[in-house]
């Protein structure tokens, strides 16, 4: 079993130096500041995988919004409610939980087909915590049997706790950017809609179904199929 040695591959000076650079949060946008709070934690917990996930309070939800690998696909796109698998255990309970092997073996934990980090064997779960509660859950996953020290664990809920108020906010700015987006998309759908009302003299059901066939057969989102129709024929 692997065992842990502190000596790390990063100074104190190094993660002092990072987290400076990443309180001052401003200067990033989101997915910069989750990878820089990810490249910290895995130079102090050297492990295969790091998942990050954002609390929502109000809808009791955890969202999967930055790796150390790739998950293009699954990143905005895993959810789990309170309470549900050892990530939602963790928020619920507002508890670290460290396991040392066979983790997918414990009876909190729930597989994702999209992550193969949940055939790994230890596993790391600790919450990014505010002053109302928890914001955030930061997993860690080796994909052999490995001991986390107290000092490790210690050091990592230090710094998360360090940062949590910076990544709320990057959080809800996300939030609010991605629902300015859709806003702006349903527009412009909407309004390519109105155009094929009047053109080919359609009820407001069959320009969307017309739409949304267009977007399937073409394997276009529906926003690109209503820019479409409005550089022709506006």
């Amino acid at each position: 079993m692997e065992k842990p040695t502190f000596t790390s591959s990063v100074s104190w000076e190094d993660i002092i130096s990072l987290l400076s650079d990443l309180v001052v949060f401003n200067q990033y946008d989101f997915q910069e500041f989750l990878n820089r709070l990810i490249k910290i934690s895995i130079q102090i917990v050297p492990v295969d995988s790091s998942l990050l996930y954002f609390y929502d309070a109000d809808k009791k939800q955890l969202t999967l919004v930055g790796s150390k690998k790739s998950h293009e696909k699954a990143i905005n796109n895993i959810h789990m409610e309170e309470g549900e698998g050892i990530t939602g255990w963790v928020a619920q309970h507002n508890q670290t939980v460290a396991i040392t092997e066979k983790a997918y073996m414990d009876s909190r934990f729930k597989f994702f087909k999209e992550l193969p980090e949940d055939n790994y064997e230890s596993f790391l779960s600790v919450p990014i915590r505010s002053e109302k509660g928890v914001v955030g859950v930061i997993n860690f996953q080796n994909k052999k049997p490995y001991i986390f020290s107290p000092e490790q664990i210690k050091t990592i809920e230090g710094i998360v706790k360090i940062i949590s108020s910076a990544f709320v906010k990057v959080a809800l700015e996300r939030e609010v950017n991605k629902l300015s987006t859709q806003l702006s998309e349903r527009k412009i759908i909407e309004k390519a809609k109105g155009v094929l009302m009047k053109l080919r003299n359609l009820s407001e059901e069959e320009a969307f179904r017309l739409m949304r066939k267009e977007s399937m057969n073409k394997r276009k989102s529906m926003k690109e199929i209503a820019e479409a129709i409005l550089l022709v024929w506006q």
